[in-house]
């Protein structure tokens, strides 16, 4: 059954600052993308793929909602996803205690466990990159925390070709992948305090269809590509 599941998010002063976790993504993409993104606060154009990933996930977005049957609250759908599977987009999952949030592409919630799906271009290989386990890795955990110690049903994080059914990876999100996700939202936030220095892609690959790429120079020169270290001269 395909429902909307409403979790409320609480943006009031005085609540903690979160990392959205979509930036564990880019931590093992690039970081220095992340540095320019939301240390500097670069802004530039999104590119063509951002565009229209951006519109596909509209899409799907708007289609699920047009064939929704139900409405529940997080807790209802949890309680009544023990009698029969549930399906949900775009919900809102946060952890306080490790200070993350974020919003799953597609949640499947079933009596015998939980999936968390995220949609990603995917090549003909099917290739699924670290940066993008990462980032479902972090959704498994913060849906973790609202679950609470009490739910024993397990989760599975899943990796979805973009605009289809096909499911291209998937694992089951165990001891070992929450406590690599949980050093990896600790360098994240230590690297936005500015404890941590950051870190440059090396691979050319990377950086040649990077958004930043037209607005930086290293010693007075445009950068051709790879190996940007800190201070890089932004082109405004």
């Amino acid at each position: 059954m395909q429902a909307r599941i409403h979790h409320p998010r609480d943006d009031a002063d005085g609540q903690p600052r979160f990392l959205h976790i979509s930036w564990l993504y880019a931590q093992d993409y690039c970081e220095y993308q992340l540095y320019l993104d939301q240390v500097k606060g670069v802004e530039v154009d999104d590119t063509p793929a951002m565009v229209e990933g951006s519109a596909e996930h509209q899409r799907l977005e708007d289609e699920f909602l047009a064939k929704a049957e139900a409405e529940y609250t997080f807790e209802e759908a949890v309680e009544e996803s023990q009698k029969t599977p549930i399906s949900s987009r775009e919900l809102y999952v946060e952890d306080r205690s490790l200070g993350i949030r974020g919003y799953i592409d597609e949640l499947i919630l079933n009596p015998d466990g939980f999936t968390v799906i995220d949609d990603k271009p995917v090549g003909r290989t099917g290739k699924v990159y670290p940066s993008s386990k990462h980032q479902v890795y972090g959704y498994c955990m913060a849906l973790k925390h609202m679950l609470g110690p009490d739910e024993q049903r397990p989760i599975t994080a899943a990796v979805r070709a973009r605009g289809s059914d096909r499911i291209v990876w998937s694992e089951a999100f165990d001891t070992k992948a929450e406590k690599k996700v949980q050093r990896l939202i600790k360098r994240v936030h230590g690297l936005i305090d500015g404890d941590i220095p950051f870190k440059s892609a090396t691979q050319a690959y990377k950086c040649r269809p990077c958004r930043f790429f037209d607005r930086l120079m290293v010693n007075g020169k445009s950068v051709s590509y790879t190996h940007l270290t800190l201070p890089t001269i932004l082109l405004v």
